[in-house]
């Protein structure tokens, strides 16, 4: 996966990101379960993605942590 540099932090970032929110919230807003969700967020990690979008309001924050 590509990365990038993250404006001035120093921090590198994939190209690709993982949104915990939206319409979907990693799957559990369309019937899956959170460890459906935490299998996506896996499998994410696994394809080099290291940039994943989460706030409070979402509610995917402990599927991510899993």
């Amino acid at each position: 996966m590509d990365q990038v540099t993250l404006g001035r932090t120093g921090l590198r970032v994939s190209v690709a990101g993982l949104g915990g929110g939206g319409f979907s919230q990693l799957g559990m807003g369309t019937g899956k379960t959170a460890a459906d969700a935490t299998a996506l967020v896996r499998k994410a990690l696994d394809l080099g993605i290291n940039f994943i979008d989460t706030a409070e309001s979402y509610k995917t924050e402990a599927a991510i942590g899993d």
